[in-house]
């Protein structure tokens, strides 16, 4: 007998979510709740684990997991997987992070990829990174495995991408204070004393404002010469995907000769001949988390 499956991703307001069975590739019902604090998380899964004969939850979440458990980055408040079997009387439920999710999404994802730079494939290892309010990454091996990587809040590159923006400044002390949507809005507040979202910033950039092309620029090359580190941290053979609201809307504005030089630059020939076949690509289909989170549940059982 076929089992019910609610597939949730939870941010720090509210939850998408979706139906699936367990014999079948297929999800319904993608749908967005807003919640207020974490009891009324509790109260609206509650709701669509019992309107829905709910069995099995796959639920991902940003944050490190530590054995079943993550403590998110956007609440105060500790995601259990265990506690929530037994809390909602479930016959399973999995837990992963965030970016894990996405990394198991590509058997849903492959036919949404739109290229920055082409390449050639060497080995099973591909990397998954966004930037948004923070910055994710997990990498794939052979789209088995998956292993979640807290890039975002590593320290040693921070100095060395700031040139790219022409700033120096203290209160910058992650990679995500320098590589997200919400490093965008800082270093556009540093430069202005303007805060306003990335979004906003964007749309100056169209408008050919000068402060904004500086950040956005800026922005692109630093991740570019991110990227190009990291290939050679993971060895990054099957290539690179980008994913999240963000880098959709930079792709159309990427200059893609620019990236490569940037992504290639400063490194040693046999360096620069191995980046120059590591694909990087933008996934553009949206919700990806649910589908890896389905995906995650397919590969178990199989």
């Amino acid at each position: 007998m076929p089992y019910k499956l609610l597939l949730i991703d939870i941010g720090g307001t509210n939850m998408r979510h979706a139906i699936a069975s367990s014999d079948s590739d297929e999800i319904n019902d993608i749908n967005k709740t807003v919640f207020a604090n974490m009891d009324e998380f509790e109260d609206k899964l509650k709701a669509l684990i019992d309107i829905n004969n709910i069995d099995i939850l796959i639920s991902s979440v940003a944050g490190p997991k530590i054995n079943n458990s993550i403590s998110m980055t956007n609440r105060n408040y500790i995601f259990d997987a265990n506690k929530i079997l037994k809390k909602f009387d479930l016959k399973e439920c999995y837990l992963l992070n965030d970016w894990e999710a996405i990394a198991y999404s590509y058997d849903y994802v492959k036919d949404s990829i739109k290229n920055i730079k082409e390449g050639e494939s060497f080995n099973e290892n591909t990397l998954y990174l966004g930037p948004g309010t923070g910055l994710g990454a997990a990498l794939s091996i052979n789209n088995k495995t998956v292993l979640a990587t807290e890039i975002g809040n590593t320290t040693n590159s921070v100095k060395y991408l700031m040139e790219n923006f022409n700033i120096e400044h203290d209160n910058l002390h992650s990679l995500e204070d320098v590589i997200s949507g919400s490093a965008i809005s800082s270093i556009y507040k540093l430069k202005t004393n303007i805060s306003i979202s990335s979004e906003q910033i964007l749309k100056k950039y169209e408008e050919k404002e000068q402060i904004a092309i500086e950040v956005i620029d800026g922005f692109i090359r630093s991740l570019a010469k991110l990227l190009s580190d990291l290939a050679l941290t993971f060895n990054t053979g099957k290539g690179i995907l980008l994913a999240g609201s963000l880098i959709r809307s930079l792709y159309p504005i990427i200059n893609k000769n620019d990236f490569r030089e940037a992504f290639i630059d400063n490194k040693k020939e046999i360096h620069k001949d191995m980046l120059d076949l590591i694909s990087i690509g933008v996934i553009t289909k949206e919700r990806t988390p649910l589908y890896g989170n389905l995906n995650f549940y397919k590969k178990l059982k199989n």
